[in-house]
């Protein structure tokens, strides 16, 4: 009881800001294995072209969405499975396991010649499709693709990522200082796409100067301090492009197209080298960690073997969020997957984990008050909680950008984040039709990690696959 009026009447806290981070980017080896989803939701779809047991090389395509756009392998191996497994974002999709092989790296060349053209010939579109990067103009949804830009208002507003809203995530703003050239030449790219934009870019308050005098030449840098508030995106964009842009609507629909800095350097490495969006940049970080680290890692690598090249054992946290303190996802395996979408590590120790949880509200205000679009977060958690969806229409639950301060100052320690999406979704899909979905509470991803684990032991890894190799089936 005292601990929880030590919180009621404590002033509120604001986010925690890192003062000391590394300023090296680690690049990590090749894993034992990779587990790769077919299935971003809301976004995309892909459909295996490879079968059980065959050999596949990095960087080679092993599946394609029905627009054309496609999915590599970030090592070279044999495909052992696939079955659905738990994202870091929590969905359940259908996987490919793929155990590393010993084999030469599939060459631009043989990239294209696998998609049917010739990388010299290829158009602008035909690149991005066949190396996996999905066009900036399009709206997000799995069958939106370039050609429905005439569908929406010209783009007139490019913002260019170069500071990550939370606060335990330095990947932008290292690339910023580190890979420069490379990210100049995706802005002057970026430019000749949209030839009558005005381009933005965010950076932090402290890079500034040198920010203006590297890139101040080709776009108008923008500083955001330090503060939460300041960085939250959905709040951000509107006032630096001065659209008005609710949260429900696309940013595409107002002419404004969002990008992150690391997505320039993806678009550069395609366009002009041929590369496959094969490799993604993250920061770990969190209190057994003195200072945070980015690291560059092949996609599907483990949360497991990304913590252990770092030497964090298990024994030294209690909990695994994908993303940052204020707005990522807690993950009940450390064996989940690492995917194009996922951009920080954040370990939580037990002193950091509150011992009551949910209890009632008390009516502090708390959440009223640190809410950046002035939502009665009270009054729709409370609605929420009891089954009331429809009683929070006249609230706007719609308006929330899960920012997560409204959660984080409570001192009930109530889940009113995910309360507001739990109303959203219902409100949204009262009047859909109730869909099966099938999937299973038991993980793939323990037995895939004792069989790599088995295999490395014995030096017994499989034999190359012929012509007695198995089509992958998925069920889409």
């Amino acid at each position: 009881m005292m601990k929880l009026l030590n919180n009621i009447f404590r002033p509120i806290t604001y986010v925690p800001q890192y003062k000391t981070w590394d300023d090296e980017i680690i690049e990590l080896p090749d894993p034992e294995y990779v587990v790769i989803p077919l299935e971003y939701p809301g976004q995309i779809l892909y459909k295996p072209i490879v079968k059980l047991d065959e050999l596949v090389h990095k960087n080679q395509i092993i599946a394609k969405s029905t627009l054309g756009s496609c999915l590599h392998t970030s090592i070279s191996g044999i495909v052992k499975d696939v079955k659905p497994i738990w994202t870091a974002r929590g969905y359940n999709v259908p996987s490919l396991f793929i155990q590393r092989k010993d084999a030469p790296a599939f060459t631009t060349n043989e990239i294209f010649e696998q998609y049917g053209v010739q990388f010299t010939s290829a158009s602008r579109e035909q690149k991005m499709k066949a190396l996996g990067i999905i066009s900036p103009w399009t709206r997000p949804g799995r069958y939106h693709q370039e050609q429905d830009i005439n569908e929406y208002p010209e783009i007139k507003n490019i913002v260019i990522k170069g500071f990550n809203e939370e606060p335990s995530i330095f990947v932008l703003e290292l690339l910023l200082k580190k890979k420069n050239v490379n990210i100049v030449r995706g802005i002057k790219q970026i430019s000749n796409m949209a030839p009558n934009a005005t381009i933005w870019m965010t950076v932090p308050k402290y890079f500034l100067s040198q920010a203006e005098e590297i890139y101040g030449e080709y776009v108008n840098v923008i500083s955001l301090s330090n503060k939460y508030k300041d960085r939250i995106e959905r709040v951000a964009i509107p006032k630096i492009t001065g659209i008005d842009i609710s949260n429900t609507a696309s940013y595409r629909e107002k002419g404004v197209a969002v990008i992150s800095v690391e997505y320039l350097l993806l678009l550069q490495d395609a366009l002009n080298k041929g590369y496959p969006f094969i490799y993604k940049y993250l920061t770990v970080s969190g209190a057994p960690i003195s200072k945070p680290v980015t690291i560059k890692c092949p996609i599907g690598m483990s949360i497991r073997t990304v913590l252990e090249s770092q030497r964090i054992d298990s024994d030294s946290y209690a909990r695994l969020i994908v993303g940052g303190p204020m707005k990522g996802i807690a993950q009940y395996n450390d064996l989940t997957p690492l995917t194009k979408s996922n951009h920080g590590i954040y370990v939580l120790t037990d002193d950091e984990i509150p011992q009551d949880t949910n209890l009632t509200c008390i009516n502090c205000g708390r959440c009223v008050q640190v809410c950046p679009v002035n939502l009665q977060v009270n009054l729709i958690g409370r609605y929420a909680e009891y089954g009331l969806f429809q009683e929070t229409l006249g609230y706007h639950p719609e308006a929330c950008n899960e920012c997560g301060l409204c959660a984080y100052v409570c001192p009930s320690h109530r889940p009113l984040v995910q309360l507001i999406k739990l109303s959203n979704k219902y409100n949204q899909e009262k009047d859909e039709p109730n869909q099966k979905i099938e999937c299973s509470i038991e993980s793939p991803l323990e037995g895939w990690e004792q069989q790599c684990t088995h295999c490395s032991e014995t030096m017994d890894c499989g034999s190359v696959a012929g012509d007695n190799s198995k089509p992958v089936a998925v069920r889409t």
